[in-house]
């Protein structure tokens, strides 16, 4: 509704203009003959009758057609929407194991933005799955490689728990600490300069 009188506000002058002449051409065919008699205007009913009829239809017709095309757009909003989180939990439910080093990379050094390289297969099925998005507008060029800065979406947040990520619960032993240290990818880590 709300993205209704949105477009209402963004042509509010041709559509309104055009929602008021249909009003006005619809109470004009339905008005009873004896009222059009006393008023005198009879004569000019018969002669306009043909024009307010055409002139209904078409102001009529071209709302039918913004709301048939507001409808479209809000369905088609919400398969996008809804395509996009089934990619999301796909993703989720299939990352490999360089996709959770680079999620847990956001646990291991606490922070809520990492700049990660984009060429890297991970972050870029990451960020196309939706896992992930661009924090900030800015990007960084390092060497070849174009850095962009970004943090985990917050709903796929919910679904990034610790056994999805492979991380232990509760105190990491020195076996859990090593392991996890060397599956951090190179390219992650907060010193990490790219060639």
């Amino acid at each position: 509704m709300m993205q209704l009188i949105q477009r209402v506000k963004d042509q509010q002058g041709l559509t309104l203009t055009i929602a008021w002449m249909c009003l006005a051409c619809a109470t004009l065919l339905v008005v009873p003959v004896s009222i059009m008699q006393m008023s005198g205007a009879a004569e000019w009913s018969h002669i306009y009758t043909p024009y307010v009829w055409i002139l209904a239809l078409l102001t009529g017709s071209f709302l039918i057609t913004q709301w048939v095309n507001w409808l479209f757009g809000y369905f088609k909003a919400e398969f996008c929407k809804r395509k996009a989180i089934a990619s999301r939990n796909m993703m989720i439910r299939r990352l490999d194991f360089e996709e959770k080093a680079v999620l847990r990379e956001f646990i291991i050094q606490r922070k809520n933005v990492l700049a990660l390289p984009m060429r890297e297969l991970a972050v870029s099925n990451l960020l196309e799955a939706g896992v992930l998005l661009p924090a900030f507008e800015t990007q960084e060029i390092k060497g070849s490689a174009r850095i962009i800065k970004l943090s985990i979406a917050v709903d796929a947040r919910e679904q990034l728990t610790h056994k999805v990520l492979g991380l232990p619960v509760g105190k990491l032993t020195k076996e859990e600490a090593e392991l996890l240290k060397a599956a951090r990818p190179d390219y992650a880590r907060s010193n990490y300069i790219a060639l």
